[in-house]
């Protein structure tokens, strides 16, 4: 059963924190989310993003949206060729972090937009 979730940063990266039971702790970086998203960014692929910055609340309404959005940013770079590692869990912790903190969904596309504009560009992503 979890018993909290909260975003943490892990030097450079976001890192999503989730305690399960008494002593069980997983870690997970949703920092290939964050790629993810500045990538259609720098694509000008704002979509997902929008919707992402519009979650204002955990009702089912903005759940859907959250999880629509994430859907459809995967679903932008599903053609390419190259691996992402690490996305799935990812995404599940975003969205875990998201129902459980709804404004967390604006600061992913914040950070992602932000990245975009700075020409950042992370380990394994290549263009």
């Amino acid at each position: 059963m979890l018993r909290w979730c909260g975003a943490v940063f892990v030097g450079d990266s976001l890192c999503i924190v989730c305690v399960w039971g008494v002593m069980s702790e997983k870690r997970v970086s949703v920092e290939p989310v964050v790629d993810l998203l500045a990538r259609l960014a720098r694509d000008r692929v704002y979509g997902p993003l929008d919707m992402l910055s519009r979650v204002e609340d955990s009702d089912e309404f903005y759940m859907k949206m959250a999880r629509e959005a994430l859907y459809s940013a995967l679903r932008y770079v599903s053609t390419e060729k190259e691996a992402h590692p690490g996305l799935e869990d990812s995404i599940e912790s975003a969205l875990d972090a998201i129902r459980k903190r709804p404004y967390f969904a604006k600061e992913l596309a914040l950070r992602a937009l932000a990245r975009a504009m700075s020409g950042e560009k992370r380990e394994g992503q290549g263009e």
